[in-house]
C-alpha cells in the first residue's frame, strides 16, 4: 500500500511536468549537446551512426557519464570521418572513459558499425540492433542507443519527437539508485541492477499513467541524479523532482571523486 502511494506521487510529479517540458529539458542534456555537435559536423547519417556506437559502448565507464559524452562530442566535432568503423575504433582506443574492457567493446562495435539505423522507425532499429548483437532487445545499452538516436534526429531536423511508450527505460546505476531512493522499490540499488526488468516495469507504469514515455523519464532521472546522488544540481532540475526522488531519508550522496569506475 505504501509503495502504491509512492508510485502515485511520482506519477503526479511527472504528469505535472509533462512531455513538453521534458523535451525542452533534453536540449540541455550534455548527451544531446554532444550528439548535436557531432551531427552538425558530419551530417545526420554519419553523426547518428557515431552516436549510436558510442551509446552501445556506454557501460562501465572510467568516469562520469557527462564527461564521457562531452569527450565524444569534442573528439568527433574536431575531426573528419572517412570510415565510421575505422575512425570509431581509433576513438575507442583513445577515450580515457572506455579503457576498461576495450576488447569486448571493440567486438561489439565491429558487429554493428556498418549498420545504418532507421531514424524514421526506431522500433525497427531496436529490432535490428538486437538481431545483430544477439541480445535481448530491452537490454540497457540497446534501449539507450534508441534515446541517443532520437537526439540525433531531433538535432538534425530541429524538431521535438516523443519516443514510443513500449521502449523501456535503460537501467544503469543512477536509475537503479534513484528508483530505490524514490521508494518505488525496496530492492537495494546493487540488487536492482541485477533485476532490471522489475525496475523497467515500475517506470513503464509511471510512464503510462503520467503520459511521459520511459526514455524521456530517463533523461529526467539522469540529469536529476547529479543533484540527488552527488549534490550538484548543475542541470537546473526543478526542486519538486529532486525532492520526490530523495524520498528515502537514507538516500545517501555518493562520492564526487573522479577517475573511478562508474556503472552509468
Amino acid at each position: 500500500m505504501a509503495a502504491e502511494r509512492r508510485l502515485r506521487g511520482v506519477v503526479e510529479v511527472f504528469r505535472r511536468l509533462g512531455i513538453g517540458a521534458v523535451l525542452q529539458l533534453e536540449r540541455r542534456d550534455p548527451q544531446y549537446v554532444a550528439v548535436c555537435d557531432v551531427v552538425k559536423k558530419h551530417g545526420e547519417e554519419v553523426g547518428a551512426r557515431l552516436a549510436m556506437l558510442n551509446a552501445l559502448v556506454s557501460y562501465r565507464l572510467a568516469g562520469r557519464g557527462e564527461e564521457h559524452w562531452q569527450y565524444f562530442g569534442r573528439y568527433f566535432s574536431q575531426r573528419g570521418v572517412a570510415d565510421v568503423c575505422r575512425d570509431f575504433l581509433v576513438y575507442l582506443e583513445t577515450s580515457p572513459f572506455l579503457k576498461i574492457g576495450v576488447e569486448a567493446r571493440r567486438r561489439r562495435v565491429t558487429k554493428v558499425c556498418r549498420y545504418s539505423p532507421d531514424l524514421e522507425n526506431l522500433l525497427n532499429t531496436l529490432r535490428g540492433l538486437s538481431t545483430l548483437l544477439d541480445v535481448y532487445p530491452h537490454q540497457k545499452t540497446l534501449v539507450f542507443s534508441i534515446k541517443i538516436l532520437n537526439y540525433a534526429y531531433m538535432c538534425s531536423r530541429n524538431v521535438d519527437r516523443p519516443l514510443p511508450f513500449e521502449i523501456p527505460i535503460p537501467v544503469d546505476f543512477r536509475v537503479a539508485h534513484l528508483t530505490w531512493c524514490a521508494g518505488l522499490i525496496d530492492t537495494p540499488p546493487a540488487e536492482a541492477m541485477r533485476r532490471q526488468r522489475d525496475v523497467q516495469a515500475v517506470w513503464s507504469r509511471v510512464a503510462e499513467e503520467s503520459g511521459v514515455p520511459p526514455l524521456h523519464i530517463d533523461t529526467v532521472l539522469w540529469l536529476a541524479g547529479r543533484a540527488v546522488l552527488y549534490g550538484e544540481n548543475i542541470h537546473g532540475i526543478p526542486d519538486e523532482i529532486i525532492e520526490t526522488l530523495q524520498w528515502r531519508g537514507d538516500c545517501r550522496r555518493l562520492s564526487t571523486r573522479r577517475g573511478g569506475t562508474s556503472e552509468e
